[in-house]
């Protein structure tokens, strides 16, 4: 290889390994932070607090919608004109 090329890979080397080493480092002193200060306790409680309320909402709007669409039920096929039908119409197809 060219001795620049060698060069230039070196440096890219170099560079990657300290980028990479220095996030691994931030992300573990992080994960110690928020051990230390209970975040990971209070975002467990907020996660299981907010999926309640989600399912609190949820289950009657689902009970809901599947007694509006038992009473109107609409026809799967053949009940609209197709697209294709729509532009032969209108002359455009």
């Amino acid at each position: 290889m060219h001795p620049f090329s060698i060069l230039t890979l070196g440096i890219f080397v170099a560079g990657y390994t300290t980028a990479r080493w220095d996030l691994v480092t931030r992300l573990y002193e992080l994960a110690i932070f928020a051990w230390d200060h209970g975040v990971i306790t209070r975002t467990a409680k907020a996660f299981a607090i907010l999926s309640l309320g989600f399912l609190i909402i949820l289950i009657p709007i689902a009970h809901l919608a599947s007694s509006e669409a038992a009473l109107h039920p609409r026809p799967l096929t053949g009940g609209g004109i197709s697209a294709r039908e729509q532009l032969r119409r209108r002359g455009s197809f």
